[in-house]
């Protein structure tokens, strides 16, 4: 895209934000022999000095007063972040109303045991997460409760009559939505769940007998034609154990009284900018709002966070220490995933270049109390990026001035006046998805995710504000300032030399790649080394394309093309030498590395070229899967248990379970037109180190040619 100048009205709010001060120099400079950042030294100390966690510690507690997935608390925590976004010196920040929908509001909830004794046991006024979203309307009086264990095998029902009844589970209590209450008559679940299934290498049920557990009435389980929808209650682990013990004493009688409604309404994205001095380009940050009360970590510390940045830029901008930025920051709060898929409905179009996304979910876990530690995502590999560079070096610095409690360097020590002296634990994490920055890499924008996980309070009362550390939030804020500043500032001699760090970082990474392919290949038997032999040197190509591809996008900000380009074709010797090494390794096993006949399979994946149609970027393998016809269950069937044997044996080798999130579609954003099935199997294995089956892969990308999400290019 040209670049073009900014309109008459931009340069007069930029002119506004610079009054006070000469316009300063570009923040960008040669990678320092100091911080091994393409910052300048001064810069830097400047963004953590001026940013504060402690600042965004305050806006955690503030948004955590607010239950945000609800229609009525979200408003208020949009209207509250639109004020104090325009308070920290954003521009054109505006509600942008998203699609009406029905929402769900409740006005009272109380679950309570009958006498004797009679007791409540927990009600929505005092905490609104206990009485799931999506529950009806309910009274009741004396109802028996029948505690059916986990809730998940046909033993626990048997002989049970559940009629009118009101069920006690300790597992995740869609289960039991299903059988007690769809098919069983039940009136309702008391489910004392806490543990996702994404966190449970983490914590298990019991470990934290008092947190209550999230969770929501699937909407197939809502009745329709006005019948009224069940009821879920959450209690905690203890207070389950209390009940059953309970029941072991005799009958238990629960009063149930819910009042709920389920009016049409929308939510909002809170959106503003920080206009750059070219028209068209921008930089996305993201955060999203919605959540449970109280969700400190998950997500108000992302959402506090982007405040923090924009008063820490405009400050900094206004006393003349940071000039304004080249590309626009474009700063969202909406609602997770929910949101970015409506945004990307109303501006995917816009005549815009959107260069990077930085997405903010989950920042201020304490690394102590929480067991938690900061982590970075890379882009997918078929995504190479400047930014994953840039995420390196900036991790490496912050891991090198604050691994103890008290650094030498103060003015590199990143803290908080309030906030612990924990050591700096940050690592770089290969691609994982589970929040809104996968859809804007599915969307071909490269993405990062800054998050700390895992979180012991994750998706339970105990995410609560004292368990967010406010020099977490701190080194989470400086993070993200210094991987914005490179992306938002780069152009011309800064381009180049954050192309001679992408240079840098990218021989680490081609190294790691090389590594993992010959340890792979010597660790393969013999008998399958032929076959294998194909996806070492897959593995290889891919690492070196990716930093391809990474340098590429520097051309994108303006670096000067030749001496890119000669450390592109210096990337291409090294490649065809690492391929050299590779091929030596395998034949030092003394097995010919010739492949064998491609099976009928193999050559359908060779023929089959997908590419994903234009306006299904964020279509779905789950939403394929709840509107395939029948006689295609069993091959979607197919496809769930290919990725659940994927999964298993990731997990095994120890992988986060974000790697493998929805691993169906994170294999699908391959599919651009060039590669062939079995291309992306050998890219996919490059990315995860899994061996995917052709068979598996040709089932997903037929299903999804025939949900109209993919074509075919041949």
């Amino acid at each position: 895209m040209p670049r073009r100048p900014l309109p008459f009205a931009a340069l007069v709010v930029l002119a506004a934000l610079s009054a006070s001060a000469q316009v300063a120099p570009s923040p960008l400079g040669p990678i320092s022999p100091t911080t091994g950042m393409v910052l300048r030294d001064d810069v830097v100390r400047a963004l953590i000095q001026e940013s504060s966690g402690d600042r965004i510690h305050d806006g955690v507690q503030r948004l955590s007063l607010l239950a945000r997935d609800t229609q009525e608390g979200y408003a208020q925590a949009a209207e509250w972040t639109k004020a104090a976004a325009e308070a920290a010196g954003l521009q054109d920040v505006r509600l942008e109303a998203m699609k009406d929908g029905p929402q769900w509001r409740a006005t009272r909830g109380e679950l309570w045991v009958a006498g004797p004794h009679r007791y409540r046991v927990t009600s929505y006024a005092d905490l609104p997460m206990s009485l799931a979203t999506g529950s009806g309307s309910f009274e009741g009086t004396g109802l028996e409760l029948v505690d059916v264990g986990t809730g998940t095998q046909d033993a626990e029902y048997a002989g049970k009559d559940l009629k009118g009844k009101v069920v006690l589970t300790r597992g995740h209590p869609v289960p039991a939505l299903r059988t007690a209450v769809a098919k069983l008559g039940a009136v309702g679940v008391v489910a004392s769940y806490s543990t996702p299934p994404w966190n449970a290498p983490h914590r298990m049920d019991g470990d934290f007998p008092d947190q209550v557990g999230w969770a929501a009435i699937p909407r197939s389980l809502i009745p329709q034609g006005g019948a009224p929808a069940p009821f879920l209650f959450m209690v905690s682990d203890r207070q389950g154990r209390e009940l059953r013990a309970q029941l072991l004493e005799g009958p238990v009688k629960v009063d149930v009284s819910i009042a709920t409604q389920a009016p049409t309404g929308h939510l909002s994205i809170v959106s503003g900018v920080i206009p750059g001095t070219l028209a068209g380009e921008e930089i996305v940050l993201t955060a999203h709002l919605d959540h449970y009360k109280p969700g400190a970590d998950d997500n108000a510390s992302g959402a506090a966070t982007l405040l923090e940045l924009v008063r820490t830029y405009t400050t900094l901008i206004r006393r003349g220490v940071l000039p304004p930025p080249v590309r626009t920051l474009r700063v969202l709060w909406l609602p997770e995933f929910e949101g970015t898929r409506e945004w990307f409905s109303l501006h995917g179009a816009d005549p815009v270049r959107r260069v990077a996304q930085f997405n903010f979910d989950m920042l201020g876990a304490s690394m102590t109390r929480a067991h938690s530690r900061f982590q970075v995502s890379y882009t997918p590999d078929w995504n190479g990026s400047f930014v994953n560079a840039v995420s390196e070096s900036t991790v490496a610095f912050m891991n090198r001035f604050n691994g103890v409690a008290y650094p030498p360097r103060k003015d590199f020590r990143i803290g908080s006046v309030t906030g612990s002296q924990d050591p700096m634990d940050a690592h770089m994490e290969r691609y994982g998805r589970g929040s809104d920055h996968q859809l804007f890499n599915d969307h071909g924008i490269p993405g990062v995710g800054f998050s700390t996980w895992p979180d012991d309070g994750y998706h339970t009362s105990g995410d609560r504000p004292e368990n967010v550390d406010p020099t977490q939030l701190h080194r989470s804020a400086f993070a993200g300032l210094a991987s914005i500043t490179v992306a938002a500032w780069a152009e011309g001699t800064g381009a180049l030399e954050l192309s001679r760090l992408v240079a840098v970082h990218g021989v680490k990474r081609v190294a790691d790649d090389e590594f993992r392919a010959r340890r792979d290949l010597a660790a393969t038997p013999a008998a399958q080394l032929p076959g294998f032999a194909r996806l070492a040197r897959a593995g290889v190509r891919a690492g070196y394309q990716r930093e391809r591809d990474a340098l590429r996008s520097c051309l994108a900000l303006g670096a000067p093309a030749e001496p890119v380009k000669k450390m592109i074709r210096t990337l291409e010797s090294a490649e065809s030498q690492a391929l050299d090494r590779v091929e030596a390794e395998g034949k030092a096993r003394g097995v010919s590395l010739k492949e064998p006949a491609p099976s009928e399979a193999e050559r359908r994946a060779r023929a089959f070229v997908p590419r994903r149609v234009k306006g299904q970027e964020l279509a779905s393998f789950d939403d394929l899967e709840r509107r395939a016809p029948p006689e295609s269950k069993p091959r979607v069937d197919a496809v769930n248990a290919a990725m659940a044997a994927a999964a298993t044996a990731l997990r095994e080798r120890g992988e986060s379970e974000l790697r493998f999130y929805q691993l169906a579609d994170a294999v699908a954003s391959y599919a651009d037109g060039r590669r062939s099935v079995a291309d992306i199997r050998d890219a996919a294995h490059a990315e995860y180190g899994y061996v995917f089956s052709a068979d598996a892969l040709l089932e997903l990308f037929e299903l999804l040619e025939q949900g109209g999400i993919m074509t075919r290019v041949r």
